[in-house]
């Protein structure tokens, strides 16, 4: 499907769009610069824009070096809306997986998850669930981990059962109490469990050939934890319990019960994330929404460093 904009274009006032950088579930986002130069992200929004505009009505306000800056929402002269947002020139950790499709490496993966959990702590703090990490929405910029993405971002609710009918989030991350209506911060400590066990292995704890079978595989399977060793393997363990209760009750606990481990805490004092600037952004495909089975790994770029 073509993008609706192309360079050149000025859908909003002052705002000129350079190229597409990728499509997701709710829309489109450009790589655009305002007329006073300033760089930005501009998230077109096609599809449920009210569902968007909701998540990001909880975090318009919030500041912090490792959350995507959302700097306003406009709308052009048809009344669509439009997201402005820090723009992010670094690669997201989809693109290092992709890279790297045997694991990022204990190193690697510790330094993602010790600095994914002080954005997530942050949200948690004020209240705010995410509701879809994935590697395609955490980012390596000027020196931090940035979480992207709050389109489906919602206040914990003081009840576990929200009045949603649709399950949200991406399926692979997906923790199995969502298809009851939880969503309490426990879905983001068990999707970055998830992740961490992508990043130590290259491949996904759940797969199938259909999003149901995933689901299924999220509420009664246990996942392969051979040839993942410790502290990671109890962290794992732990953060994908299927009882939210049994898992770690904040964030930083989780990462807490990495760094406490000297050899881990040294390890990621001791790595230059510069490196992980030499892995070019690839193109966000929709395929990252829905797949169903792991993806064929692609052939190594040209120029993959480090």
């Amino acid at each position: 499907m073509a993008y609706t904009f192309k360079h050149g274009d000025q859908p909003l006032e002052g705002i000129t769009i350079q190229r597409a950088v990728g499509r997701g579930g709710f829309g489109e986002v450009y790589y655009a610069i305002a007329d006073s130069g300033k760089q930005l992200a501009v998230k077109y929004l096609r599809e449920n824009p009210e569902i968007e505009l909701r998540g990001i009505s909880q975090v318009m306000n919030l500041k912090s070096p490792h959350l995507i800056t959302i700097y306003d929402v406009r709308r052009n002269a048809e009344g669509e809306p439009f997201v402005l947002m820090e723009y992010i020139s670094g690669p997201s950790l989809r693109d290092l997986l992709i890279a790297e499709p045997n694991g990022l490496g204990p190193q690697k993966s510790a330094f993602f998850v010790a600095n994914i959990a002080k954005g997530l702590s942050y949200l948690h703090e004020r209240g705010v669930v995410h509701r879809d990490l994935k590697p395609g929405n955490i980012f390596y910029d000027d020196g931090y981990v940035k979480i992207g993405d709050y389109g489906l971002s919602k206040h914990i609710s003081v009840s576990a059962h929200s009045g949603n009918t649709v399950s949200v989030g991406t399926v692979h991350y997906m923790a199995p109490e969502i298809g009851s209506g939880s969503y309490t911060k426990a879905i983001d400590i068990y999707a970055l469990g998830v992740m961490l066990f992508e990043m130590l292995t290259g491949r996904l704890p759940f797969t199938g050939s259909s999003m149901g079978e995933i689901l299924m595989r999220h509420l009664n399977d246990r996942p392969d934890m051979s040839g993942i060793e410790e502290p990671f393997r109890s962290v794992i363990i732990k953060a994908l319990a299927k009882d939210p209760a049994e898992r770690f009750q904040s964030a930083d606990e989780m990462a807490d019960a990495l760094t406490s481990v000297a050899a881990i805490s040294d390890s990621i004092a001791s790595f230059d994330p510069v490196t992980l600037t030499h892995v070019p952004r690839a193109p966000q495909s929709e395929d990252d929404q829905t797949r169903t089975t792991p993806a064929a790994a692609p052939p190594p770029p040209l120029d993959v460093r480090d």
